[in-house]
């Protein structure tokens, strides 16, 4: 039996699922700390919910500042 270019270009359907929670924490700080792989990033772009990155990346950058803003006091508090 001789199959049609249709038939031989047909795949099945990839279930691609979204990343997790932790895949998505580990691509917010691998892209804020600037060591993201080429192929991670094009992974998150194609798979990824971009609301999740945009909120994971606005908690991560407050959570950074107040970290500083912290230690910051804490170094500079009177009395220390």
């Amino acid at each position: 039996m001789t199959k049609t270019p249709n038939e031989e270009n047909k795949q099945p359907p990839e279930t691609e699922k979204t990343p997790g929670f932790w895949s998505t924490v580990v691509s917010v700080l691998g892209a804020m700390i600037g060591v993201q792989s080429e192929s991670q990033r094009e992974k998150d772009f194609k798979k990824a919910d971009p609301v999740k990155l945009i909120l994971g990346g606005i908690i991560f950058t407050v959570v950074f500042i107040f970290t500083i803003l912290y230690f910051v006091n804490k170094i500079l508090e009177p009395g220390s």
